[in-house]
């Protein structure tokens, strides 16, 4: 299958991976009536890459004010891949409250346990926690300690032991806009997060992905990853950055649109059929490459936009040909696709990161769009 790459824009991430349902309070196929705007609900960073090992450490996050809200902050390792149910484990702490007094405690979950937080203890605002996992034999180990109260959880698990884990997460979690619950994210004294690891290495901040969550009239987002450490602080688009996603919009939602109809072709799909999508695909990108060319850029931006109006326009031209005839090998059309994904993957992360733009969204995937650039 041809990996389509041309997720570029809105809400597509600098790749089109996204972090699967994990909502600590409960994913629920109900629609929550609270809204939830572009961004996705987790604020943090995402690693891709075989994962065999995820750690982090953080204080716990002092909740104020009244009424009922609910946030979570963990690392996690998932697959992604499997359309319907991608394994996935989680371990970290939850801020929550009801109507009266907050409560903290230490959790795990997993896919098997429908993303419900299993607590093993409770934990006070302020006290330090360490966290892991990690693989061994098919099996995840799940550390948490409460290095100031000396409260600890370690154990292993055969739950989600299979499967090829390509996901480590540090993230911060508004749980309400995935549970089905009509609940609030709270105020909260700032997340921060230090000693991250990934298979026992520091990741480096050109690998990961930032996540940003956004809420009702604001939205949160990682500080740069320094020293294995990041804060979770108010994002604030500029100018560039609303310029870019304004442009990006429509050229996101066209690809969507043949993204989802291209693996389907086959040896008999009509040529007329492969001709209409790709010329459509064609007028988008050409548009798309035509707004990124025309625009004023910020210096850090320049450069990598600049390299990918040239690959877009070299994707538009192989959808342009199948536009006037009809591949005659879809495996060897497709394979002109393979040089251009991974570079726009690369650029996409280099000109999100140039206009302080969220590189990665929440919310479930496909197997092929896991494999779409953004």
């Amino acid at each position: 299958m041809r990996a389509a790459g041309r997720w570029l824009g809105v809400t597509a991430a600098a790749m089109s991976v996204a972090v699967g349902a994990a909502a600590c309070a409960g994913a629920s196929a109900r629609r929550s009536t609270r809204a939830v705007s572009s961004f996705g609900h987790m604020a943090g960073y995402v690693w891709t890459g075989r994962v065999t090992a995820v750690s982090a450490s953080w204080s716990v996050p002092r909740m104020s004010g009244h009424g009922d809200a609910h946030a979570s902050t963990w690392i996690g390792a998932q697959a992604i891949g499997r359309p319907r149910r991608s394994p996935f484990i989680q371990v970290g702490t939850v801020e929550d409250r009801g109507s009266t007094h907050p409560t903290y405690g230490a959790f795990w979950t997993d896919t098997i346990r429908g993303f419900h937080p299993q607590i093993l203890f409770h934990v006070h605002a302020g006290d330090a926690v360490s966290t892991g996992l990690t693989l061994i034999g098919g099996r995840w180990r799940i550390n948490i300690a409460d290095t100031t109260s000396g409260q600890t959880a370690s154990f292993f698990t055969r739950e989600e032991g299979a499967g090829g884990f390509d996901l480590a997460e540090w993230l911060q979690e508004d749980p309400g806009q995935t549970s089905g619950r009509v609940t609030h994210y709270p105020r909260l004294s700032t997340v921060r997060m230090r000693a991250l690891a990934v298979n026992g290495t520091v990741p480096r901040y050109s690998d990961v992905f930032a996540q940003w969550m956004s809420l009702p009239g604001r939205d949160l987002a990682p500080t740069p990853l320094r020293d294995a450490a990041f804060a979770i602080t108010r994002g604030v688009l500029t100018p560039a950055g609303r310029q870019y996603l304004a442009m990006a919009r429509p050229q996101n939602a066209g690809a969507r649109t043949v993204d989802l109809e291209e693996p389907r072709w086959t040896a008999r799909t009509p040529a007329r059929q492969i001709e209409r999508a790709s010329r459509a695909a064609a007028a988008s990108e050409w548009r798309y490459a035509a707004a990124l060319a025309g625009s004023a850029w910020p210096v850090a931006a320049r450069a990598p936009i600049g390299v990918m109006v040239r690959e877009v326009r070299q994707e538009a031209a192989v959808f342009a040909a199948s536009a006037r005839q009809a591949p005659t090998s879809l495996v060897a059309w497709r394979g002109q696709f393979a040089p251009i994904v991974p570079r726009l993957v690369q650029l996409a992360h280099e000109v999100r990161r140039a206009l302080h733009l969220p590189e990665l969204v929440s919310g479930p995937v496909s197997a092929a769009s896991a494999r779409r650039s953004g």
